[in-house]
């Protein structure tokens, strides 16, 4: 998808064309002609308002050129209606216009939609600060039928609202019409101006204390060594590259803070992403504590103000969300992924981009550092060849002790062992606190043994199947194999199959019953649904007034908690039955950071993992403090089953309101893509030994499709398919090409079709 930069020819008195897109889910541009007036105004990465159908849009012009595109005529051309109003800010940088086009051809996502990521939008203008509503008069107009249709809509949205409708929203609309429509009903007397009616929220302030919400930050940086801090200032000067530092938060906020403070002083600016809000808000107060520059916070997107302001201010660091990895900073020079790892760096929007990948597209346009950090790298991550890596060195007291407790052998069905439950009551008879654990991701959806801990799983993919009870089936949501119930266990031969697993409430009535006096808090997807409620209970969590703490991830999804002396996990494996092929990835991640809230050994720290597969590399990896026993055979299993980052993965949905028809959409896309597996064109030789054959047998395979499971927003029914294989390049343009057949095919809203290129979240 190039930009066309074709030359303006000499030729004043010729009509100038211009190839628009437009922020809609198409790929193709869009012809329009540029009235005399605008030409000297309209260039390549101008936004300029166009008519699209009986609405209009703010496109980007990609295409210049006098000469008329073949097969259309200047009589059925549109014009162009006007250029974008902005200050200065209503046209592309290069840069960030370049950016845009790249991330719509790696996810095979439509261009239009990739600019709206890196749109600068106009600069805020103040707004009216009253309302119109209707009168008496004008809702008889409505009944009685008086009011011209040409001007019934807008009194009809004004009169549905009892507070008025703000006369913001009316000036800010683009349809001429509303206005005219203005000026006839307050003439009639139907409607009138209403002071304050419509409260005015206040804007977010670029800089503003985002983190007043949060407690005091829990987090005393280790000094980074000096040997580490010359090797990045030597990797500095052959950007770009990219560094992952792998360690504790500590350790890596305290390379970060020097790190930063050293590209700051060279004039150049810092960009930080963190994957969740709260966090990224945290951040921004340890390194305002631990740099002497400007933090900024940018977790909504970027705002025209912070786009202007943004060419008059000194370096500075930013820190945000993924959105905020398109924040228009200039002369960047150090560009941080923390918890690289985190599945909510990935979009789950269309266009599906992963912050991670576009971090290092835009480190190679700035010639910056990328400084991936992680307590538990990705194997994405720990696979890129040219990667340099800085790893902490912990001694073996810095640990806490842990004990592996084998539920195989415990008996009663209770969720707590004899080990766990006498080392809760020494915690609370000690006036100590203790965590309970539990990732209640697992058992959603799969099968277990309540006796052994075995899962079935579908013999192609390894992955767990997804149990249907209303069928009765068991389902492989990668590859569609179906297998009936097993009536006994595939490994102890037991009979206690049962979808069920213990939840955090359930836990917290256990420990309740056990501890009648204790102070116990919950910390879950349930208890934290509230602003208010969430930001009470996590004071509580920090102000320490409690003697038992319950949660799931959501832990670890905030300011990190002061250690304690006893860790439970209460279900290690639970994780492991996700049907999903990173199940054990996530899940020794998890529990790394579990382990971690427990202080270390010395001080009294101890961890206690309940598990039905001890013997499991999750398990041994994190009982022995050494993760290359987890990644040593997490490879291997990989590599042998054909999942990244040994090959490439991207995930294809379609989806309707009518199963029968979607299903045979689906179908008809799996038949296209075989074709073009099979005969698309290359732009690289092992593309074309791919392609040259049958693609299972040349490494690319399509799976599926496969029923999704539930029902999506507003009531549509999905199919799943999957393409898995070693040539990015191939599989990505005989994605797109299918793609597009089927985009043909189906040409209106009947079905939806979505692209997710190195899919994250499969489970």
């Amino acid at each position: 998808m190039p930009i066309d930069s074709r030359p303006r020819t000499d030729y004043p008195n010729a009509p100038m064309f211009a190839d628009v897109i437009v922020p809609r889910h198409l790929a193709k541009t869009f012809t329009y002609l540029v009235p005399p007036s605008l030409v000297s105004r309209v260039g390549v990465g101008q936004r300029v308002v166009v008519p699209f159908g009986r609405t209009t849009l703010e496109g980007a012009v990609i295409g210049l050129t006098r000469d008329l595109p073949g097969g259309l005529n200047v009589s059925q051309l549109k014009a162009i209606a006007s250029v974008s109003d902005g200050d200065g800010l209503s046209g592309f940088s290069p840069g960030m216009f370049e950016l845009s086009r790249q991330v719509a051809e790696e996810y095979i996502a439509p261009w239009g939609q990739c600019l709206r990521l890196v749109a600068p939008p106009a600069r805020a203008v103040a707004q009216p600060k009253w309302s119109y509503v209707a009168t008496s008069q004008g809702r008889l107009a409505l009944e009685q039928g008086s009011c011209p249709e040409v001007h019934l809509p807008l009194l009809q949205r004004i009169a549905r609202r009892k507070k008025g409708l703000s006369a913001g929203t009316i000036q800010s609309s683009r349809r001429s019409s509303d206005r005219q429509a203005l000026l006839f009903l307050e003439a009639q007397q139907w409607i009138l101006r209403s002071e304050g009616a419509v409260s005015n929220r206040p804007s977010r302030i670029l800089g503003s204390k985002a983190g007043t919400e949060l407690s005091t930050p829990v987090c005393v940086p280790i000094a980074p060594a000096v040997e580490v801090m010359q090797r990045l200032q030597m990797l500095m000067q052959a950007c770009p590259t990219r560094v992952l530092i792998d360690g504790v938060l500590d350790y890596r906020v305290g390379i970060m803070a020097r790190l930063a403070q050293l590209v700051l002083e060279q004039g150049r600016s810092v960009l930080i992403i963190i994957g969740e809000v709260v966090r990224a808000q945290w951040m921004a107060q340890v390194l305002q504590e631990a740099t002497t520059y400007p933090v900024t916070l940018q977790s909504r997107g970027v705002s025209g103000v912070d786009a202007e302001l943004n060419g008059k201010v000194a370096p500075q660091i930013v820190i945000g969300t993924r959105s905020a990895i398109f924040y228009p900073l200039r002369s960047i020079g150090l560009i941080w992924v923390d918890g690289e790892e985190d599945s909510a760096l990935k979009e789950p929007q269309e266009p599906h981009y992963h912050a991670r990948e576009v971090a290092w597209m835009r480190a190679q346009r700035e010639f910056a550092l990328l400084v991936y950090g992680s307590a538990h790298p990705s194997l994405e991550v720990r696979s890129v060849g040219e990667i340099e890596r800085v790893a902490q060195c912990r001694e073996p007291d810095s640990f806490p002790q842990i004990e592996l407790v084998d539920m195989s052998r415990e008996y009663g069905g209770a969720p707590f062992s004899a080990t766990l439950t006498a080392a809760l009551r020494a915690t609370v008879a000690q006036q100590d606190r203790a965590i309970l654990f539990l990732n209640r991701r697992g058992y959603a959806g799969a099968l277990v043994c309540r006796d052994c801990g075995w899962v079935p799983r579908c013999a192609s993919c390894a992955v767990a199947f997804v149990y249907y009870r209303e069928s009765a089936r068991l389902v492989c949501r990668y590859c569609g194999c179906r297998e009936s119930l097993p009536e006994i266990c595939g490994a102890c031969g037991a009979s206690r199959l049962s979808p069920i697993g213990e939840g955090t409430e359930r836990i917290e009535q256990e420990v309740r019953r056990l501890f009648p006096g204790a102070r116990i808090l919950r910390i879950d997807r349930d208890t934290t649904r509230g602003v208010v409620s969430t930001r009470r209970l996590w004071q509580q969590v920090h102000s320490r007034t409690w003697d038992i703490l319950i949660g799931t991830q959501a832990l670890f999804q905030r300011e990190p908690i002061l250690p304690v002396g006893l860790v439970g996990i209460v279900h290690a494996d639970s994780g492991l039955h996700v049907p999903d092929f990173r199940a054990a990835e996530r899940t020794h991640q998890l529990l790394v950071d579990a382990v971690d809230l427990a202080r270390p050994a010395p001080s009294g720290g101890r961890v206690i993992l309940q598990t039905a597969l001890p013997m499991h590399h999750v398990m041994q990896a994190v009982a022995a403090h050494d993760p290359a026993i987890f990644y040593d055979e997490e490879i291997q299993a990989r590599r042998m089953l054909g999942y990244p980052p040994v090959q490439h993965l991207i995930y294809l949905t379609v989806s309707g309101k009518d199963r029968r028809l979607t299903e045979v959409a689906a179908q008809r896309w799996v038949n296209e893509l075989h074709k073009m597996l099979v005969a698309a064109p290359s732009r690289s030789a092992s593309a074309q030994q791919s392609l040259s054959a049958d693609p299972q047998s040349q490494g690319i395979v399509v799976l599926g499709p496969v029923a999704a499971t539930g029902v999506g927003s507003r009531g549509t029914l999905g199919w799943h398919i999957m393409v898995k294989g070693g040539d990015r390049t191939a599989m990505r343009d005989g994605v797109r090409r299918s793609l597009e057949t089927m985009e043909r095919a189906y040409p209106g809203r009947t079905f939806k079709f979505s692209v997710d290129v190195d899919p994250v979240d499969m489970g």
